[in-house]
């Protein structure tokens, strides 16, 4: 029998039983053909399991899984974990240094704010191509008129989404998934406005071939949605960089904020994706 600490996480939010939950194990002597089935098992939309990290130099190294697969990146899991190290004292970093997290995408560099319970991920330069997938299909999918679709395009902070804009907020009110078509899209939809007067951009996210029929805020989809938005200047950029508050989640009751920046240097894009974080849940994980 081995035991290990879990802790459920809120992640993109300070207020508990709100924003993303995910599963932070620790994973040092788990069974490798046993992580599938304890993400499985705890079924939110990622586990990530926390082990030493391979080189000297870094903090920590995690894996991340859905309920169907393993993921090389995540957004969500990555702040869940950086606030279980913080708050845990897994690791020190030097004063003013990021956490070093080591992930199937290389080493994520996540900045700490400890007075606000804040972590800033910078995810991996962003690649866009052209979208596979027609507007009218992306459309038909979450209930609107392909005329409401704005652009579809496919981008990669680290993994790809789909990602299309809506027209207006208006449209995204009226969206209303077909469970059918979206089983093989993963898609992230967002609108230039926001239901908060505190935010810039509303989001909603579904990844069903992951098993998850809407995610409740997620980090690698936003992301990819801000290198987007800076990339064809849908909203304007001060002091040369963009930065907005992106909301998501309050179709499902689950409402969380996620700040993104974004910054050219020369032909270079970086992503900055950031929010608080919550523990809500500590208990030991049994195993045979």
């Amino acid at each position: 029998m081995s035991i290990h600490r879990i802790r459920h996480v809120d992640a993109f939010t300070s207020t508990p039983l709100t924003g993303n939950p995910a599963a932070v194990i620790d994973g040092a002597g788990i069974d490798e053909t046993l992580l599938q089935p304890i993400a499985r098992n705890q079924n939110l939309s990622e586990t990530v399991f926390l082990l030493p990290p391979e080189d000297a130099a870094d903090d920590a190294r995690v894996r991340i899984f859905t309920p169907r697969s393993e993921l090389p990146f995540a957004g969500h899991p990555i702040i869940a974990a950086a606030h279980i190290v913080i708050e845990e004292q897994l690791a020190s970093p030097a004063r003013g240094a990021p956490l070093r997290i080591e992930t199937g995408v290389g080493v994520i560099p996540v900045a700490v704010d400890d007075a606000a319970s804040r972590y800033t991920m910078t995810q991996p330069r962003p690649q866009f191509r052209e979208a596979s997938t027609a507007a009218g299909t992306v459309a038909a999918a979450i209930g609107l008129r392909t005329a409401e679709i704005a652009r579809v395009v496919e981008v990669s902070t680290g993994i790809w989404w789909l990602v299309a804009q809506a027209a207006s907020l208006e449209a995204m009110r009226r969206v209303r998934p077909d469970v059918g078509l979206l089983r093989s899209l993963q898609v992230a939809i967002f609108c230039i406005g926001a239901e908060s007067a505190e935010a810039d951009v509303h989001v909603r996210v579904f990844a069903l071939p992951q098993g998850i029929s809407e995610d409740p805020v997620t980090g690698s989809a936003n992301g990819c949605i801000g290198a987007l938005i800076a990339r064809d200047a849908l909203l304007d950029r001060r002091d040369g960089a963009l930065r907005y508050v992106a909301e998501q989640g309050i179709e499902l009751g689950q409402p969380g904020r996620v700040c993104v920046c974004v910054r050219d240097s020369g032909d270079q894009m970086s992503v900055e994706v950031g929010g608080e974080a919550v523990t809500v849940l500590r208990g030991e994980l049994t195993l045979a």
